[in-house]
């Protein structure tokens, strides 16, 4: 059974969202954030919002040395149809062995 969301269920991830972001945007205030509830693929929501956007950034846990190196689904679709720089950050290899 496909589950839907509500717009009170989207305004709490909303708000759970803003709480997170808190502590960096204090931390951080020159650094404009949009959040953006999006029922759509990573991948699709973060195209469309490179439309509008000066840098993507996205994260790449990989998975070991290999696979490591290689990027995800998003990160490939993005590299292909994002119309602005993407970044893609990754953990210090340090942080993953522990992972």
């Amino acid at each position: 059974m496909a589950e839907f969301s509500t717009p009170v269920e989207d305004a709490a991830e909303r708000q759970r969202v803003e709480e997170l972001l808190t502590p960096w945007r204090d931390k951080h205030p020159g650094v404009k954030v949009d959040i953006t509830v999006s029922h759509n693929s990573s991948a699709a929501a973060l195209t469309d919002a490179s439309h509008g956007a000066q840098l993507v950034v996205v994260g790449s846990h990989g998975h070991g040395s290999i696979a490591g190196a290689l990027l995800g689904s998003t990160g490939i679709q993005l590299l292909h149809h994002a119309d602005c720089p993407v970044l893609t950050a990754r953990q210090p290899a340090s942080e993953t062995r522990r992972s």
